[in-house]
């Protein structure tokens, strides 16, 4: 290659940016679809990054809420899309992993249908027990799960979401079994955990910050490869003595699948930079969440890797859908 074709191409280069820019600024507003209703995880995340994709972006950026069947109904949508840049998806562990898991015949290819944008957040879960009671670490719930066989059970949001397969792999790991009680969501959960209806719950550590603060619920261990800033005082499973137990839920940006390279490049770009703004980092903080920044590379790899261990915990667990 000549200087004079080096210099042409690093002047390509260079102008790439500033054209993707333009481009997207005269095709409209870019959408961020969104698997369930206002205020999850994937919401929040979405709406606290809008601010600043508008303004690199030059377009407006806008949240669009599809919620039904635990998130593949807006994943078909998004992996039907066109691959402009103009449709994207603040996804989770529901509709990338474990919905494929749990569905045999997805209507959406949950691999070649995406292009990974990066990773966004990370949300722990938490095991809890009530304050007032007789187990006060993990320990001490794995062994009252075994020598009290059939007498403990667990509440989760419902069959096969992130709560119960956390749960689950708990209880293979543990090598004890529980009952579990499937429920219309996160707060009845808590509700039935704090009535002492049930022994425990695996729940995202956001909605049961306030009940660990108040006395009420005792938190045992974060699912999260590493402690959570906001319990910096509970262990990890790992360091509790159950390696292999991790479990939390995520928000990360993807595309629909054969997004172009400089589309998808711009667009890391773009994400990395509003989730670095202090107050957004600030507010994660307060809200329990885990701020990530990485590359397409890696989301793809952690993608990969998730719909392995949830399909493996589907599998060995026995969970069904009911119906």
């Amino acid at each position: 290659m000549n200087r004079r074709t080096l210099l042409a191409a690093g002047a390509a280069a260079l102008a790439a940016p500033r054209a993707m820019a333009q481009d997207w600024a005269a095709r409209g507003p870019v959408r961020i679809v969104i698997p369930f209703a206002p205020g999850g995880v994937p919401d929040i995340v979405a709406r606290l990054v809008q601010p600043a994709m508008t303004t690199s972006l030059g377009q407006p950026v806008v949240i669009d809420n599809r919620p039904g069947a635990g998130g593949a109904l807006a994943a078909e949508h998004v992996a039907g899309s066109a691959p402009d840049g103009q449709t994207l998806f603040m996804s989770t562990v529901s509709s990338q992993a474990v919905i494929p898991a749990l569905t045999p015949n997805l209507r959406y290819d949950p691999v070649r249908g995406f292009t990974p944008i990066g990773l966004a957040a990370v949300v722990p879960l938490v095991m809890l027990v009530r304050a007032d009671g007789a187990i006060r670490d993990m320990a001490g719930l794995a062994n009252a799960l075994k020598a009290e066989a059939g007498r403990h059970n667990f509440a989760s949001s419902g069959v096969g979401s992130i709560l119960h397969l956390g749960a689950e792999l708990f209880l293979m790991k543990a090598g004890a079994r529980a009952e579990h009680i499937p429920l219309r969501g996160s707060a009845q959960a808590l509700a039935e955990l704090i009535a002492g209806r049930v022994t425990f719950v695996f729940d995202a550590l956001p909605p049961a910050m306030a009940l660990i603060r108040d006395g009420k619920l005792r938190a045992l261990a974060v699912g999260t490869p590493a402690r959570s800033k906001a319990l910096p005082e509970v262990p990890t499973m790992a360091e509790a003595g159950f390696a292999g137990v991790e479990a939390y839920t995520w928000a990360a940006l993807y595309g629909p699948g054969g997004l172009p390279a400089a589309a998808v490049a711009r667009l890391n770009s773009v994400l990395n930079a509003a989730l670095a703004e202090p107050a957004t980092a600030a507010r994660m903080d307060e809200l329990g969440y885990e701020s990530r920044r990485g590359t397409p590379e890696a989301l793809a790899r952690h993608t990969a890797e998730e719909q392995a261990k949830w399909a493996e915990v589907v599998r060995a667990a026995g969970v069904r859908l009911e119906g």
